[in-house]
């Protein structure tokens, strides 16, 4: 990538270029005709265009009509000019100058910007290929933890109390981890364009169900409120992927929200699209993170536990299906997650 010089290095640098280009001109002027000469300060002005900024750029423009005018246009060696068609001349040296000047540094900022476009691209490639093998090499280790702990709880507890107690803290762990990983997968796959998406008709409910099913050991009896009415419309989903938005949305209401403050899931029909909301009694969003809780590994709350990557994937979920997701208080306090997905 190009390093700009520093401004007074560039005009220095464009003023240069005028006194090679009129030395240039001076050995060319016995062998070609005059108005021959203005194309070397043409290129002396594309010259400067390409390494300098705009002002040295336009600099150049002007110096190479005055160098022209004053050392070569009869009289010469004085601005005056004789005969009124070298003023158009200069008008359209100045133009065409320009106009160069323009289009060369316009150029090159595009070509900079598609370089460092190149380098964040296969940066966030190499970055997610590195999540992905991590998370997959993390997969069967967690497996054989949680088994390991199940069988260990099932079984005669010589320690006691104590002993189930760190048996449950380790697999409660676990559980988090695995949802971690499990959120690193499916980013990774999303992002790559691997992940299809196996849409089906589907109730809603079924899916908020089953998401808080799994996260029943993590409510530990918090209340959860639902209001999903029997006529709510079937919705083209993938339900493995859904799934995977309500589960974090709720966790996320679960570590923010205090105490056992109660959960809310609500639905509704719209015109061509179901509406589903998921709110918490918890302490709101601050305004400045309100436009970033859904960009990868932010957390508003570094406190509060997490990775950043569970509202970052419900974001690429509901995407993936047509749909948006939005975050905002609730006038009474409190989080508003609100998830629109089309009904066709």
């Amino acid at each position: 990538m190009m390093v700009m010089a520093s401004p007074i290095r560039e005009y220095i640098l464009a003023l240069g270029a005028a006194i090679v280009c009129t030395a240039l001109c001076f050995a060319l002027s016995p062998l070609v005709a005059l108005t021959d000469l203005v194309m070397v300060y043409l290129v002396g002005t594309l010259a400067v265009a390409l390494r300098g900024r705009r002002g040295p750029a336009v600099l150049s423009s002007f110096l190479g009509v005055l160098c022209f005018d004053f050392f070569f246009v009869p009289p010469r060696y004085t601005l005056h000019v004789e005969s009124s068609e070298y003023l158009v001349t200069f008008l359209v040296m100045l133009a065409v100058a320009l106009t160069i000047s323009h289009l060369t540094l316009r150029v090159r900022t595009q070509a900079e910007a598609a370089k460092r476009s190149e380098v964040a691209a296969e940066t966030e490639r190499l970055r997610s290929s590195l999540l992905s093998a991590v998370s997959h090499e993390l997969k069967t280790p967690l497996t054989a933890i949680l088994g390991s702990a199940d069988s260990l709880m099932r079984a005669s507890a010589p320690g006691g109390g104590h002993w189930r107690e760190l048996l449950e803290n380790i697999r409660e762990e676990a559980e988090r981890l695995t949802r971690l990983v499990h959120n690193l997968v499916e980013t990774t796959r999303l992002e790559s364009g691997k992940a299809r998406l196996r849409k089906e008709p589907y109730p809603i409910e079924d899916v908020v169900g089953t998401a808080l099913e799994r996260l029943e050991k993590s409510l530990a009896g918090r209340p959860v409120r639902t209001s999903l009415p029997e006529t709510l419309p079937l919705v083209p989903l993938d339900p493995a992927l859904m799934e995977l938005v309500f589960v974090n949305l709720v966790d996320n209401a679960i570590r923010h929200a205090p105490g056992m403050t109660p959960i809310e899931i609500s639905a509704r029909a719209l015109d061509a699209a179901l509406e589903v909301s998921v709110t918490d009694r918890g302490p709101g969003l601050a305004p400045e993170h309100i436009g970033h809780v859904f960009e990868k590994f932010y957390r508003a709350d570094p406190a509060g536990g997490g990775a950043g990557l569970g509202l970052a994937i419900c974001k690429a979920v509901v995407e993936a299906h047509d749909g948006a997701i939005a975050a905002r208080n609730r006038s009474e306090g409190g989080a508003l997650f609100v998830l629109t997905l089309p009904r066709s």
